[in-house]
């Protein structure tokens, strides 16, 4: 059981490990924000400890007294905008550094005050240091660890807390003239001391409250990391699937997460005589090229539920029923004839633009083929892809391929078309003799108007 708790408590102290550099540099310029937050909120704290010293205002009855009380509220200020100056000046890691002293300066003054209220009013009995109401300002400093998400700045105050409580006791044992009982009466309205009480209760409080703190940062850097990695994810997966397949894939994601044969609808498209036409463009305008018409035909595809699955060049590919078919019969087949019908409008609006330009016009051929596949996430742990690999794929990029001997742009399988409902509108392509296979299958076009 010992060793469970030193593992948990290590898994929360240790979280930090798990962040990537970049998140790391991004928490690191979030804790200097909380620190500033921080130092703002002192002057909160500041305002409430003044409060309370002028409510004692008519129980204090000596010039000390109101010294003890108001001079080190001034010092409580001084610091705080001395840390202020700091954060907003100082560069490097001067402005961690000062965290702690600023802690540790906090810490003093409780102690300084439970010490000089002691001397003033304490009548030479120890008691008064360890029974001092006082001791529950020591909170405050723990408090602010809360904004910087540093579990070190927790334990600090911890540490400080421990070295004066404890201090106060050790005193109290070696004065003569401490008064230790077990009287709870005596305890908490008189002058004697419960010394097992004393040694325990509060430091026990104190660090439970410290593990409290301790662990809601760790919930916050956790929910921090879990957000982190879901946007991650969502931004990787939104390159290849529409947004309603990324919310579900991130709330489900063991749909990607194995293998499996499916029925799916297998989209390819590609430039005609793209190598000639790329010839004389230098890199940069070949890439500004590509990233235009890529960025046209995916939108297209998301448009109609449709997931890119790559890029191979000018070429695109793109499956309809991935990583979940349709509950409708047919449904992703529609969507990638669609699909591709809002590709060509694309194009067609993209090649308007490029004549007014005096640019030249760019041609595709897509393909569209459904049928068996396996899909899943294949590649090594290094890298892994989800795609779909089988026929229907081999057979979908040789229907594109055929576009450019029978002079069309577009051309789908009887497969497909008898699955959207054997529409009118469509030129039948008998017997197209396709490249690597010897069967000879019938081809679909849309009729030119």
């Amino acid at each position: 059981m010992f060793h469970s708790i030193v593992q948990a408590i290590r898994s929360v102290y240790c979280i930090r490990d798990q962040f990537p550099r970049y998140m790391s540099e991004l928490l690191f310029q979030e804790e200097q924000m909380g620190a500033l937050f921080a130092v703002r909120f002192r002057y909160v704290i500041g305002l409430a400890l003044a409060a309370s010293a002028v409510a004692n205002l008519s129980n204090t009855d000596s010039l000390s007294g109101f010294l003890i009380n108001f001079v080190a509220l001034g010092f409580y200020f001084l610091n705080t905008f001395l840390h202020a100056q700091i954060l907003k000046k100082s560069k490097g890691h001067w402005k961690t550094k000062y965290d702690y002293i600023s802690l540790f300066i906090d810490n003093l003054l409780v102690t300084i005050t439970i010490i000089s209220w002691y001397l003033l009013k304490g009548e030479g009995n120890p008691n008064f240091l360890v029974k001092s109401p006082l001791v529950v300002f020591y909170l405050l400093p723990l408090s602010l660890s809360l904004f910087q998400y540093r579990f070190s700045l927790a334990n600090f105050s911890f540490v400080c807390f421990l070295i004066s409580y404890y201090g106060f006791i050790i005193f109290a044992l070696m004065d003569s003239q401490a008064i230790s009982g077990l009287d709870w009466y005596r305890y908490v309205l008189g002058d004697q001391i419960i010394m097992a009480d004393a040694l325990v209760t509060k430091p026990a409080i104190y660090l439970t409250l410290v593990f409290a703190v301790s662990y809601a940062i760790f919930r916050s850097l956790r929910m921090l990391l879990k957000f982190a990695a879901a946007e991650s994810q969502k931004t990787t997966l939104s390159r290849y699937f529409s947004p309603d397949l990324v919310s579900e894939i991130v709330s489900e994601p063991e749909v990607i997460g194995k293998g499996k044969r499916q029925k799916v609808t297998v989209l390819f498209s590609d430039i005609r005589g793209f190598t000639q036409f790329s010839e004389p463009m230098d890199p940069e305008e070949l890439s500004i090229f590509l990233t235009e018409f890529r960025r046209r035909m995916v939108r297209a595809i998301f448009k109609y539920k449709g997931s890119l699955d790559k890029f191979i060049g000018d070429a695109v590919m793109a499956t309809f029923g991935t990583p979940s078919p349709s509950e409708t019969e047919g449904e992703d087949t529609k969507n990638a004839v669609l699909a591709a019908n809002s590709m060509l409008d694309e194009l067609m609006q993209w090649n308007k633009e490029r004549i007014a330009e005096g640019l030249s016009e760019i041609k595709i051929g897509i393909g569209i083929h459904t049928g068996e596949v396996f899909c899943g996430s294949i590649g090594s742990e290094e890298r892994m892809e989800y795609t779909v690999i089988g026929d229907t794929v081999n057979t979908a990029s040789r229907i594109e391929s055929a576009c450019k001997d029978l002079s069309v742009s577009f051309l789908i399988s009887e497969a497909v078309w008898l699955e959207i409902g054997s529409p009118t509108g469509w030129d039948k392509k008998e017997f197209v003799a396709l490249s690597g296979r010897e069967q000879k299958i019938h081809l679909y076009s849309p009729n030119v108007a």
